[in-house]
Formats: structure tokens, C-alpha cells, sequence
């Protein structure tokens, strides 16, 4: 029979801190620095890659807040409030994320997919604290009460027929990293780092690409579980790439040039965050079976250059991060695609490009293939969780 517990009964509760900015002794070693804009989504499973580190003598300030491997990760601010995910090695986070290091009488991984169960929980207890912010305090977070399985050897049973999903999605995760890595190096060795200087062209992006906007839409368009599949804002990976799960449904009108099929170019040209992650980005649209169309957050590229030779120039040739800096607002970056007319870019033979595409196409059908296969093990360990987690399905010690 499962017992209503505090989070603070499963293990001890930090708040993280972060390092002084104006220090630079305190940054750039191995521990991780964890923020909510690391954790990509509500389905991170491990977080081994952050945008900043820590040093080691900035890790001897923290003791306070060090993370030990396992222990679980929640934002708990902002509009992506109940974020988690596991450290893989010693790690920090900053002050939005509050985390639990469990004791020996509860398994890990069972914390965690308890609080991934248990979203809209957080959402709603932190809209309900009164600011404008959503946030959950150190001491409201720890004394939340949730169902728990007593028994150790069931959390971990239930922890193993879940993580079996995860730890595939990881794996296939780590494949396509590795391969959008070959991919960034070949196109550095050749181009960025290259000597055909005297035979690459310069040329202004107006000169190359055209571009289509994308559809503005209603709520009532977006509220409905069949229709047309609406790619937008959400599909695009921080800092390049594309994202499955951001698809919606959309069942209103559209144009003709707002429709993307397989290996259309688009880019982001709004961001809710200030860190440009998602403004300027690219990402190739897959094999998405489906009428597809893009929405106002996005704009379709068009060109006579190979759509896989200029998303490696956006993304890895610095053309999307120059870009990004042209975007502006207070609360939401906003970026004119007008300004990409002027922007001077430099094209190298066309042999050489059709002989790059050559080698990454590949590459890039395989990482489609990949993220195919792990929005397929995405759902079938979200139909799982719900029912392991509430006992609807019985698990033997």
C-alpha cells in the first residue's frame, strides 16, 4: 500500500547556487553547471551537457550545494517550472532548480519518474504562489506530499521497466551526437579552417535564398487532436537541429508556400528566452509523413544551394549566432527576416559542396532514422509511466 511522503522524507533538499560571474578562477573546469535552459524538455533523462562548467576550486566554494551522481534535478521558476533530470557526475545548479539527494530507502530513479508524473502538480502549485513568477520555494518544495511505494525493491522494479526505455533513448541520443559532431568537423575542416579562400565567392544571402513566413494561428485552430501537423517554435533544437515531440495539431487555413516537406531548410525568428538559442537557428525538416506547415515563429529558406550544405554553414559556419545578434525585444526576441538580405556569406566551389553533402547526407538520414525511433520509445514509456506509477499495473518485488 503506498504512503503519502514529503519530498524532504525521500532524501535532502538543495536549492543551488551560482558561482560569482565576476570570478573567472570559479568557471571553465568538469563539474557541470546546471540551469533550466540546459535541461532541453520535460523528458531528460541524465544531464551531462551544460553550457558551463565549473572549476575545481570553484566546486570547493559549493560544498553546500554539490549534487552527488543520482540525485534529482527539478526547476522549480519560470514558465518551464517542473523540468527534471539525474546528475550523471558531481554537478551545481543555480538558485531556479531545487534538487533532491535521495537516501538509501528510495530508489533514484523512481523519485525521478515520480516527479515527471507529476507535472502538472508542479505547474499548478507554482502558479499558485501569488507572484507573477511561477516559483516554488526550498521549503514548499520539500514538504510536497506525494503517493509513494514503500518498498525499495518495487521502485526499483518499476525504475528498471521505465529506464529501460530512457537508457535506449540515451543511447540513440549519444549516436546522434556523435554524428552531428563528424558532420560540425568535416565542415570546419573543410571550409572554416580551409585554404581555398582564393576560390570560395562571397556573396549576400539575398543573392542565394528567398524566404516564406509562416502562419499565425489562433487557440482554437491549435486546440484539436487531428489535423494538419503545425511545426513551429518548439521543433527547434537549442542552437540547431530538429525536435519531434514539438509538433502540433492544426486544423485551420494555410498557403501554399507555408507547407514543408522533407529536407525544406527553416528558421527560428522568435525566442522566449535571452540567450538566443532558438532565434536564427536552423533545422531540416524530416521525414514527417504528414501535410506539414510551419508557423509565424518560423521562416521556410529557399535556395539553389543544397538545403544540408547550408544548414552546416548556419550552424556551424557561425552565420545563425551572427544573425541571432539582430533580434531584439523585452520579454520575446523578435528577429526581421529582411536583415538576412545584407548579410555577406562565403561559398565555396560548388564540386566541393556537392562532394560534402555527399558524405553528410547520410549521416543526417541516419540521425532521422534515430530520432524516429526515440519519439517511438518516447511514447510508448509515457503510455507506461501513468499506470506503473499509480499501480494500475502490479509489479512483484
Amino acid at each position: 500500500m503506498k504512503m503519502y511522503k514529503q519530498l524532504s522524507e525521500l532524501g535532502d533538499i538543495v536549492t543551488g547556487k551560482t558561482p560569482s560571474t565576476a570570478n573567472n578562477e570559479l568557471w571553465g573546469g568538469t563539474t557541470p553547471f546546471i540551469t533550466p535552459t540546459d535541461i532541453e524538455g520535460y523528458d531528460t533523462y541524465y544531464q551531462e551537457i551544460t553550457e558551463r562548467t565549473v572549476s575545481a576550486y570553484g566546486a570547493s566554494r559549493q560544498q553546500k550545494t554539490l549534487l552527488p551522481p543520482n540525485s534529482v534535478c527539478v526547476t522549480c521558476i519560470g514558465s518551464t517550472i517542473g523540468k527534471p533530470c539525474i546528475t550523471k557526475s558531481v554537478s551545481i545548479t543555480n538558485q531556479q532548480i531545487n534538487s533532491i539527494i535521495p537516501n538509501k530507502e528510495n530508489d533514484y530513479r523512481y523519485i525521478y519518474y515520480l516527479i515527471r508524473e507529476s507535472l502538472p502538480y508542479f505547474q499548478l502549485i507554482g502558479g499558485g504562489s501569488g507572484s507573477g513568477t511561477p516559483i516554488i520555494s526550498k521549503n514548499k518544495f520539500a514538504r510536497l506530499k506525494f503517493p509513494i511505494e514503500p518498498n525499495l525493491k518495487k521502485q526499483r522494479k518499476i525504475a528498471s521497466i521505465l529506464s529501460a526505455y530512457d537508457s535506449l533513448i540515451e543511447n540513440n541520443a549519444k549516436r546522434i551526437r556523435l554524428l552531428e559532431q563528424m558532420a560540425e568537423n568535416l565542415y570546419k575542416e573543410w571550409f572554416a579552417y580551409s585554404k581555398i579562400s582564393k576560390l570560395s565567392t562571397e556573396v549576400r544571402l539575398a543573392d542565394i535564398l528567398s524566404y516564406s513566413r509562416g502562419l499565425s494561428y489562433s487557440s482554437e485552430e491549435i486546440d484539436c487532436e487531428d489535423g494538419n501537423d503545425l511545426i513551429n517554435l518548439k521543433n527547434i533544437q537549442s542552437f540547431g537541429g530538429f525536435r519531434l515531440d514539438g509538433t502540433k495539431k492544426y486544423n485551420g487555413k494555410y498557403k501554399k508556400e507555408q507547407v514543408v516537406k522533407e529536407g525544406d531548410l527553416i528558421m527560428g525568428v522568435t525566442d522566449m528566452t535571452q540567450d538566443r538559442r532558438t532565434v536564427g537557428s536552423v533545422a531540416l525538416i524530416p521525414d514527417v509523413y504528414r501535410l506539414s506547415i510551419i508557423s509565424a515563429d518560423l521562416i521556410k529558406l529557399e535556395s539553389n544551394i543544397n538545403n544540408v550544405y547550408l544548414y552546416a554553414m548556419f550552424r556551424w559556419g557561425n552565420v545563425s549566432k551572427y544573425i541571432s545578434q539582430f533580434a531584439n525585444g523585452a520579454n520575446v526576441l523578435h528577429l526581421k527576416p529582411q536583415v538576412l538580405k545584407n548579410i555577406k556569406v562565403t561559398l565555396p566551389p560548388k564540386p566541393l559542396i556537392a562532394k560534402y553533402v555527399s558524405i553528410v547526407k547520410p549521416m543526417f538520414d541516419t540521425i532521422n532514422k534515430l530520432n524516429t525511433a526515440n519519439d517511438s520509445l518516447t511514447k510508448q514509456r509515457d503510455a507506461l509511466l501513468p499506470r506503473l506509477m499509480s499501480g494500475e499495473l502490479e509489479v512483484k518485488a
